[in-house]
């Protein structure tokens, strides 16, 4: 099985936990599948013993998470937890080297454009190394005072984008805004 079929099966299992009272064409709605996918899913989540089925008459069915299906949805949600601490780690280190290097070039802060999924991070660094932060929409103007090290978030075009400095190779890049 594909990792996004096993993907839309824990979605399904976190689904049933959050709204047990969900329909199939709910859950179809929720999951962006077609009905008779979602129904192939139930099924194989039924196979597994990690849910049940139960006819309450001609055209509602009741599902239910098992205490398996519930232990199964835990021991995934822990190793992508687990997962995602390590990732973030990594990026806190990235980041670092980040944020050294652009001081040593003389900046005196780090001005991030747009939005990004590691702003909280780069913020609290830049706080814990007595780094000026700033986060805003647009680029700052060339007059400012401060030389800025500029790095744009995910949802931006431009470039230096901040996901480019998640590799070690390239956290000696910096662009200073004078």
């Amino acid at each position: 099985m594909s990792s996004l079929h096993e993907d839309k099966k824990i979605f399904l299992l976190e689904l049933l936990r959050t709204h047990p009272q969900s329909g199939q064409r709910d859950m179809a709605e929720a999951l962006g599948l077609s009905l008779g996918m979602t129904n192939l899913l139930l099924k194989e989540l039924t196979a597994k013993g990690w849910m049940l089925m139960r006819k309450l008459n001609l055209r509602k069915v009741q599902y239910i998470l098992t205490p398996e299906g519930l232990k199964e949805l835990s021991k995934r949600s822990y190793r992508y937890l687990k997962k995602s601490i390590r990732y973030v780690a990594d990026c806190r280190v990235q980041l670092e080297t980040l944020i050294a290097g652009a001081r040593e070039r003389g900046a005196s802060g780090l001005y991030l454009v747009g939005r990004s999924d590691l702003d909280f991070v780069l913020e609290s660094l830049c706080h814990h190394q007595g780094f000026a932060f700033l986060a805003a929409a647009e680029k700052p103007q060339e007059n400012d005072e401060k030389a800025w090290f500029v790095v744009y978030g995910e949802d931006r075009p431009e470039t230096p984008n901040v996901l480019e400095y998640m590799h070690p190779s390239l956290a000696s890049k910096t662009k200073i805004q004078q």
